[in-house]
């Protein structure tokens, strides 16, 4: 090009003074420019894809949980087993009975015919199962696996579910191959919840194929590995490493042979690229559909250099700002001194909660809702919840200018001081033992990365108040375990989630009955303290109560003060949500208001719904991608008319905010490569900015021009 150029300027050197020196220097610049401008620049897609594969055939979804220390373990009835919807297992593989819609609670019937049958004394739930579903070894999808998955779940210790249903089920039978009965010890309104997908979902609500399982000797070590899928991709390969999952369409999927509806990607990948600047690169140059969140810091990246994306909203503030889980510190209350009250109260107290709002801020105006009880500020929530009990948590010590908990480091040296603890001339603390007291706090390393920001910043506020910190930053493979385990003191996990207006699902375990030996996490369902029989009379109220009673508001704002008394986490807010996704190769995302047909949870099990709807951009080539088939909208198949059943609750949008002032950010992050097979040329520049880019370049180019005929005209 620069010879080029050279040769045109010697032409316009022997023409000069002449009309045709000036038109042709100025289309020389001009074009030069343009052509700049308009060249689109490619990028290698770093994608493990088999060879052939192009880019339009694969959805990439990220693995929010980074690098897996077991990849081929697909047994998630394990507790502390991370990865349930990181490597794709419960969107595209796994089957459940019932999924909540995250936009308007309603109940969606997928494996079950339609919804729960009770008995009128709500002691016998039936279950109808669609006919025809098929495993993707063909096997037929019976009542026997639903019972044999039951039935393993409460004869096999220390796995996911065991409490739940032994505490609940007295016997469960199929009447059929298409009826399953469960029989209840007690009246349960809601015993479906147990079996239906609302946060996240849960691995015990996945059925296991009866025909695998009931040949292994110990089902806590089986790896189900390969996992046989009722949903409509199967595994295809996987990353040795622990990077990455790779699935592929079942072309004989029942959901295509009974209802016509066929996922358009004819493959789905769930890869870590790395830390949180490598996703936002992936995601400039497309080789990245969809992420869990980033940092605000990174999702700039992202917005500045990709105009395709969307988020909660297709135009800022993009953040989704109704992730149901509150993030903050979690105290493991079966650990001294984190089980004595005044010492977490004073904890909450030393806590300045403004810089930490203001960490969470994205330019492109998305906040965070600050939600000081295990339930998140949604309008809803504010009229059931907050106002009614506002004054009760002003006296527990909230400050209502910013609701969340008063900064007052008076307050927290006079509740230490009280329990035996004191301050050494050193200014440090000590415990009442006159050792120097040190907390550790657990935080994620490669995913969750802002639980991890909210462990660095509390952690310089306790050190500001004289406490000694230590931060240890672990991977997926340790920090899951050790939450799920109670193997930590202090930890950055969300033990407090809430989506339904019915709080029943969210708070009822925080009763005793529902302790895990096994998996005791935060220990709050068995911790000790006056008034924890009312925490548990209050939940066996709630059980009791139908959904849509009006009792269970006023139940739930009980059991809310009792835990605002004794604190056994502070939660700061669900973090703004960057579930950001990218339209350039698939399209119909959804997005609130015009398209919300789903929440943006792409590493939920609702994904799958998401999935089944996306549509090709036809901005890369694509092979066997296709239009999606029909909408997944099943309808019901009961044999005969139900009696009213309970059904949940509706969910919790929109908020209320609150700005405060300062800021202070901390970014830490660990490096994982990804093991890279193949590669994809994608481009990085749409039409639009090229245009304008063009276009300014163009008169860039005319001036250039202009310049270049006057220094050749006076010499």
């Amino acid at each position: 090009m620069l010879g080029n150029m050279v040769d045109w300027v010697k032409l316009g050197s022997d023409v000069k003074g002449t009309m045709l020196s000036k038109i042709l220097i100025l289309i020389l610049a001009a074009s030069i420019f343009a052509s700049i401008a308009y060249r689109p620049i490619t990028v290698e897609a770093q994608l493990p894809l088999p060879q052939g594969i192009p880019r339009g055939d694969v959805l990439v979804i990220e693995n929010h949980y980074g690098t897996h220390a077991d990849p081929e373990n697909f047994n998630y009835l394990v507790p502390g087993r991370p990865g349930f919807g990181a490597s794709g297992f419960s969107q595209v593989c796994a089957g459940f009975l019932w999924y909540i819609n995250t936009t308007n609670s309603e109940l969606i019937s997928w494996l079950a015919a339609g919804p729960p049958e009770y008995s009128s004394d709500l002691k016998n739930m039936k279950v109808y199962l669609r006919k025809g579903i098929t495993w993707s070894d063909g096997t037929q999808f019976t009542a026997d696996d639903v019972v044999h998955h039951i039935q393993m779940i409460m004869r096999t210790k220390g796995m996911a579910g065991n409490p739940i249903f032994t505490r609940w089920v007295d016997r469960v039978y199929k009447l059929d191959d298409y009826t399953v009965v469960f029989e209840l010890k007690e009246p349960n309104p809601r015993f479906h919840y147990f079996l239906t997908v609302i946060i996240y979902g849960s691995s015990y609500q996945a059925i296991t194929p009866k025909h695998i399982w009931e040949k292994v000797d110990d089902p806590l070590k089986f790896k189900f590995y390969p996992p046989l899928c009722l949903g409509p991709y199967i595994l295809k390969a996987v990353d040795p490493g622990g990077n990455w999952f790779l699935w592929e369409r079942n072309e004989n999927w029942w959901g295509t042979r009974l209802y016509g509806m066929r996922p358009a990607p004819k493959y789905v990948l769930f890869i870590h690229h790395g830390p949180e600047d490598k996703k936002a690169l992936a995601m400039s140059r497309h080789e990245l559909d969809a992420i869990r969140t980033f940092l605000p810091e990174n999702f700039e990246i992202v917005w500045k250099n990709n105009p395709y994306i969307g988020g909660w909203r297709a135009k800022s503030p993009f953040a989704w700002p109704f992730d149901p889980c509150v993030k903050g510190i979690a105290f493991n209350v079966l650990r001294y001194p984190y089980n004595v009250t005044e010492v977490r109260l004073a904890l909450t107290h030393a806590i300045n909660f403004k810089p930490i709002y203001e960490a969470f801020k994205g330019l492109d105006g998305s906040l965070p809702t600050v939600s000081p009880l295990p339930v998140v500020r949604t309008t809803l929530a504010d009229e059931l919840y907050y106002k009614p009990i506002l004054q009760d948590l002003v006296k527990l010590g909230l400050d209502p200018d910013i609701m969340w908990w008063k900064y007052d480091p008076k307050m927290a040296e006079s509740l230490l001081t009280r329990v035996g603890f004191t301050k050494g001339p050193d200014g440090k603390w000590r415990l009442p033992t006159g050792e120097k007291w040190v907390i550790r706090i657990t935080a994620p390393s490669g995913f969750e990365m802002e639980s991890q920001r909210i462990g660095f910043l509390v952690a310089d506020q306790w050190r500001a108040f004289g406490i000694d910190v230590v931060v240890e930053t672990v991977e997926s493979g340790v920090f899951s375990p050790r939450w799920s385990r109670g193997e930590f003191e202090v930890g950055t996990f969300w033990p407090g989630c809430s989506l339904l207006a019915d709080l029943t699902p969210h708070i009822q375990w925080w009763h005793s009955k529902y302790f895990d030996p096994a998996a005791p996490s935060v220990g709050w369902a068995n911790y000790s303290f006056p008034r924890k029989t009312e925490v548990n009379s209050i939940v066996d109220e709630m059980e009791k109560t139908p959904p849509g009673d009006p009792r269970l508001y006023e139940h739930a704002r009980k059991a809310l003060l009792i835990w605002a008394e004794q604190r056994p986490w502070a939660g700061f807010f669900p973090t703004p949500f960057y579930t950001i996704n990218d339209n350039y190769v698939w399209t119909n995302w959804p997005s609130y208001p015009g398209n919300y047909y789903m929440d943006p949870v792409y590493w939920w099990a609702q994904m799958l719904f998401i999935i089944l709807q996306l549509k090709p951009a036809g901005n890369v080539p694509t092979k066997e991608a296709s239009m999606p088939g029909k909408p997944p909208v099943l309808p019901p198949e009961i044999p005969r008319p139900l009696t009213p059943t309970p059904s949940p609750t509706t969910p919790m949008q929109p908020i209320s905010t609150v700005t405060v002032t300062a800021m202070r950010t901390i970014v830490t992050s660990t490096p994982i490569p990804v093991t890279v097979i193949t590669t994809a040329q994608v481009r990085e520049l749409d039409v639009t900015t090229t245009v304008l880019i063009g276009v300014a370049l163009l008169i860039v180019g005319i001036g250039i021009g202009y310049i270049l005929f006057r220094f050749l005209r006076r010499s």
